[in-house]
C-alpha cells in the first residue's frame, strides 16, 4: 500500500509539474505572439500612399510619410502597436465603460465618468483639420485588424475583444487627462467640510495664500453640504485611483536664452509629473513628412505631440493648477425633486438615461441630473427633497488641443508658437518655449472663468445668480513673457501672477520649494550648458527641510536626553538638506515632518476628513510651513487634552514617534535607517493593484531619494507613506545649437507589451539620472535602426 501510495504521489507531482510548465509555455508563448510586426511590410486600407516607420534601439518609431493624412494614420497604428491596451482602458474610463469588462464594482465609477460630460462637450474641429482625427483612428483600426489573434496579453486574460476605435474616442481620453489635471474636483468639496467642521480661522491656515517670498511667473499684471460620506466621494476615490494622470499632477519647466547658455543659443527643460506607472504616461515618436518634422511626446490614444521639438522650436508644459470647476448647491423643489430654484423661480431638470453594460448581470439604467450650471454631481433620490450639487466644469466648453498640438508641430518661430498656443486651451498648461533665432517666451494656456463672485474654493448658492460665469480670459489677457531681462523663464506650478492681476486663476498653486530651488540654480551661474540642466533634473535639495530641520534640532536639544535622540540630533546638525535615498538624515526628518501633519490635523479633523485633507497634496505643506514660520497656530493644540500645546510640542511628539517607527520598521542601528530603506517606488500596472496580477505587470519596487518638495520629484501619497507613485514622468533637454543632440528618457519603456526588449529598458538610465539621444536626421536614425516596417497602400 505505501508503495502504491508513493507511485500516486510521484505522478501526481509529475502532471501537476506538466501542467504547470504548459502554463508557464502557453504564458509566453502567448506574450511572445502578443509582439507587434516591426519588421518587414504590410498592406493596409486607408492610405494613400508608403509610409515607413523605422524603429530605432529604444524601440521610438521615426515614421516617415509622403503626406499628413498618412502621417497621421500610421501614428494610430505605431502607437496602437506599443500601447494599444492603455489606450482602450482610459477609452473605457473616461466614456464609462469599465463595467463591461470589470463587473458591478465600477457601476458608480461608470456614471460618475458619465456624469462629468452629461450635458456634452465641444468637439469642434477646424474643416482643414478634420483629416486628423479620423486617420489616426483609421490607422488604430488597421491595427485591430491586423491583429485580431495578436492582441496585447490583457485581452486575453480579460476574456474579450475590443471595438473598433472611434473618431471621437480620443475625447475621452482627454476627459480623464483634463480630470486629473483639475485639483477642484477634490479640493473645494473638502474644503467645504472642513469649513462646516473647524471654521473659518482654521480653514484659512489649512488653505493658506501663496507666501509674499515665492516666486511668481510673471511678477505684475447658505449651510454647506456634508458631503464627504457621500456615496459619490467615495467613488470619486476610486476614479482618482484609477486615473494615470491625478490632480497631483505637478511638473518643471524652464528655458534660458542665448546669452545665458554656454552654447549661445536657447536650451530647454521639461519633466512632467505625473503617476509613475506602467505602462508610462508618455509615448515617444518622431514623425516626418514634407510639411513636418517634429519630435517629442504624446499621450497615448491622443492623436498628436504634447511637448517637444521640430527643426525651429522647442516647448514644454507644467500644469496651471487653475481652478476650473464650480460647485453651485442647488435648493430642490420639495414638490417636484426634479425642478431647483433660479432666482425668483423654479427650473426644470433636464433628464438623461444612462445604461450602463455590466459584465455578469443585467444592464442598470441611471439617470443624469442636468441643470443651467451642469449636472448633478451627488447621489438624489428620486423622492429626496434635500439640496443637491451641481457642477460648471471649464473642459465642457473649451477648445480641444488638436489644432494647437498640430500648428505647434509646424511653428517655425516664436511668433508661429504664439499663434499655435491660441488654440491651445485643454488641457491648462504653462508654456514655455524658445525658437533657433534666440527667443524665449512664456504662454498662460488656460480656460480661466470670468467670476462674478466669489473664489472658486468653496461650494456657492446656485439659486442667487450672483455665482454665474462671464465667460474665460482671453488668450492675449492671460499672462505670458517675452524675452525677459533675466535670460530665463521657469514655472513650477507656482502662482503664475501678482496681486494687481485682475482675474482669479486659483488658490491651488503648488508649495514653492521647486520654483524657488529652480530660481537658484538658474542664478548660481552666469552661463548654463546641458551638464548644468541634467544635474537640475537631479536635485533632491529640499527647501522646507531647511527651514524646519532647525526647530528639530533645537526640540531634540530642550526635551530628549537620550543617547538616541542625542545621535539623531548630531546626524540632523550635519545635514546638507538633500533627499538622497541613502541619507539617514532625510528618512528622519521626512518621518517626523509626515507625523506633525498626524498632530496637527488628526484630532480636529478625524480620521477621514484628515485622509480627505492628505489628499489635497499641496495644501499640507503649504500650511506646515506658514504655521512654522509663525511659530504658533491653533491647529498647535490637541482637542483631546486640557493643555495647550504649542508648536513644540507637536516637534516632539512627530519626533519621538519617528524614533519609535524607524526602530520597528528597519531595526535598532540608526546608521542603517536611510531613506531609500523605506522610500521605494512601484511602476503599477492598471492589473498590477491586484495580488497576484502585481507579480506580473509592476516593476519594482526601486529604492529612491527625492520627496514631493524636490526639484527631482518623488512623491508619495501622504495618506500612504513611503511609497512613491507620482513623479517626473519624462524628461526632456533641447539645445536649438543642436537639435539632433535632444536628450529624451521615459521611467520604463516605450512598449506595454511584456516581452517586449522595450518594455522596461529605460527604466535604468531614468532611475539613474540618465538619457537617450532622440535621433532625428535621418542618417542617425538608419544608424541606429532596429526594425523597418514598411505600411503599403491596399490597391483593390
Amino acid at each position: 500500500m505505501k508503495k502504491w501510495i508513493l507511485i500516486i504521489l510521484v505522478a501526481l507531482g509529475g502532471l501537476i509539474l506538466v501542467v504547470a510548465g504548459g502554463g508557464y509555455l502557453w504564458f509566453h508563448q502567448t506574450l511572445k505572439r502578443s509582439l507587434p510586426q516591426t519588421s518587414g511590410e504590410v498592406v493596409l486600407s486607408g492610405l494613400n500612399e508608403g509610409v515607413e516607420i523605422i524603429r530605432d534601439t529604444y524601440g521610438v518609431p521615426h515614421i516617415y510619410a509622403k503626406n499628413e493624412p498618412d502621417l497621421y494614420f500610421a501614428l494610430g497604428y505605431a502607437m496602437a502597436q506599443d500601447r494599444f491596451w492603455q489606450m482602450e482602458f482610459h477609452r473605457r474610463l473616461g466614456n464609462g465603460r469599465l463595467s463591461e469588462v470589470f463587473g458591478k464594482d465600477f457601476i458608480k465609477a461608470d456614471r460618475y465618468f458619465r456624469v462629468l460630460t452629461g450635458a456634452g462637450l465641444r468637439k469642434d474641429v477646424p474643416n482643414d483639420l478634420a483629416f486628423l482625427p479620423r486617420a489616426f483612428a483609421d490607422g488604430v483600426n488597421a491595427y485591430l485588424e491586423t491583429h485580431r489573434e495578436r492582441l496585447p496579453f490583457e485581452f486575453k486574460l480579460l476574456g474579450y475583444r475590443p471595438e473598433p476605435w472611434d473618431v471621437d474616442d480620443y475625447l475621452a481620453i482627454l476627459k480623464v487627462v483634463n480630470w486629473g489635471l483639475s485639483s477642484g474636483w477634490r479640493v473645494d468639496l473638502t474644503a467645504a467640510e472642513m469649513l462646516e467642521k473647524v471654521g473659518e480661522q482654521k480653514l484659512r491656515e489649512a488653505f493658506p495664500v501663496w507666501p509674499d517670498d515665492g516666486p511668481l511667473i510673471v511678477s505684475e499684471q447658505g449651510k454647506l453640504l456634508s458631503i464627504l460620506s457621500d456615496p459619490t466621494v467615495k467613488t470619486l476615490r476610486l476614479a482618482k485611483r484609477l486615473a494615470t494622470i491625478s490632480a497631483l499632477a505637478a511638473s518643471n519647466n524652464w528655458v534660458v536664452s542665448g546669452k545665458k547658455s554656454v552654447t549661445g543659443k536657447p536650451i530647454l527643460a521639461n519633466d512632467t509629473h505625473l503617476g509613475l506607472t506602467n505602462p508610462s504616461v508618455w509615448w515617444e515618436v518622431h514623425m516626418v513628412c514634407p510639411t513636418m518634422d517634429v519630435s517629442g511626446f504624446a499621450i497615448p490614444g491622443v492623436p498628436g505631440i504634447a511637448i517637444g521639438h521640430n527643426r525651429h522650436v522647442t516647448w514644454g508644459v507644467t500644469n496651471v493648477m487653475v481652478d476650473d470647476v464650480d460647485f453651485y448647491i442647488e435648493k430642490i423643489n420639495p414638490e417636484n425633486p426634479r425642478q431647483y430654484r433660479y432666482k425668483d423661480h423654479w427650473e426644470d431638470m433636464e433628464v438623461i438615461v444612462e445604461t450602463i453594460r455590466v459584465k455578469g448581470q443585467d444592464p442598470v439604467k441611471t439617470e443624469i441630473l442636468l441643470t443651467r450650471h451642469g449636472p448633478i454631481v451627488n447621489e438624489v433620490k428620486k423622492d429626496s427633497k434635500e439640496n443637491a450639487i451641481s457642477a460648471r466644469w471649464a473642459f465642457t466648453e473649451g477648445l480641444q488641443p488638436g489644432q494647437a498640438a498640430y500648428s505647434l508641430a509646424k511653428a517655425e518661430n516664436i511668433q508661429g508658437v504664439k499663434e499655435a498656443l491660441r488654440y491651445w486651451e485643454l488641457p491648462s498648461q504653462n508654456f514655455v518655449f524658445a525658437d533657433v533665432n534666440g527667443n524665449i517666451g512664456y504662454w498662460c494656456c488656460a480656460t480661466i472663468p470670468i467670476r462674478s463672485k466669489g473664489d472658486g474654493i468653496l461650494p456657492v448658492p446656485g439659486w442667487t445668480g450672483e455665482y454665474e460665469w462671464k465667460g474665460y480670459v482671453p488668450f492675449d489677457e492671460r499672462p505670458h513673457l517675452m524675452n525677459p531681462e533675466e535670460g530665463f523663464i521657469t514655472t513650477a506650478n507656482n502662482k503664475v501672477a501678482g496681486k494687481d492681476y485682475p482675474y482669479l486663476i486659483s488658490h491651488y498653486w503648488e508649495p514653492m520649494d521647486r520654483i524657488t530651488r529652480i530660481h537658484q540654480l538658474l542664478r548660481a551661474k552666469e552661463k548654463l550648458s546641458i551638464d548644468d540642466f541634467k544635474r537640475m533634473h537631479q536635485d533632491f535639495y529640499c527647501l522646507l527641510a531647511s527651514e524646519v530641520t532647525p526647530r528639530m534640532i533645537q526640540v531634540l536639544e530642550r526635551r530628549f536626553l537620550d543617547q538616541e535622540a542625542k545621535k539623531a540630533k548630531d546626524i540632523l546638525s550635519k545635514w546638507d538638506f538633500i533627499m538622497g535615498k541613502e541619507s539617514v538624515a532625510a528618512c528622519l526628518f521626512e518621518v517626523t515632518y509626515r507625523k506633525m501633519m498626524d498632530n496637527i490635523f488628526k484630532d480636529e479633523l478625524g480620521e477621514e476628513l484628515l485622509q480627505a485633507y492628505l489628499k489635497t497634496a499641496s495644501l499640507p505643506p503649504r500650511a506646515l510651513r506658514m504655521m512654522v514660520r509663525k511659530g504658533s497656530s491653533p491647529w498647535f493644540d490637541d482637542v483631546n487634552t486640557p493643555e495647550s500645546e504649542t508648536m513644540e510640542d507637536i516637534i516632539a511628539k512627530s519626533l519621538s514617534q519617528m524614533l519609535v517607527e524607524l526602530k520597528e520598521v528597519i531595526g535598532g542601528d540608526m546608521d542603517e535607517w536611510t531613506w531609500g530603506k523605506i522610500h521605494t517606488l512601484t511602476f503599477e500596472h492598471v492589473l498590477g493593484k491586484r495580488k497576484p496580477l502585481d507579480r506580473i505587470f509592476n516593476l519594482g519596487p526601486f529604492p529612491v531619494g527625492g520627496s514631493s518638495l524636490t526639484v527631482n520629484k518623488r512623491q508619495y501619497p501622504y495618506e500612504n507613506p513611503y511609497h512613491a507613485n507620482h513623479g517626473v514622468s519624462q524628461r526632456m533637454i533641447v539645445d536649438l545649437s543642436d537639435v539632433d543632440g535632444s536628450l529624451h528618457v521615459l521611467p520604463t519603456g516605450e512598449s506595454g507589451h511584456l516581452r517586449s526588449p522595450h518594455y522596461k529598458d529605460q527604466t535604468g538610465l531614468y532611475l539613474d539620472g540618465g538619457y537617450h539621444l532622440a535621433w532625428t536626421e535621418r542618417r542617425d536614425v538608419e544608424k541606429h535602426r532596429e526594425g523597418t516596417l514598411i505600411l503599403k497602400p491596399r490597391l483593390d
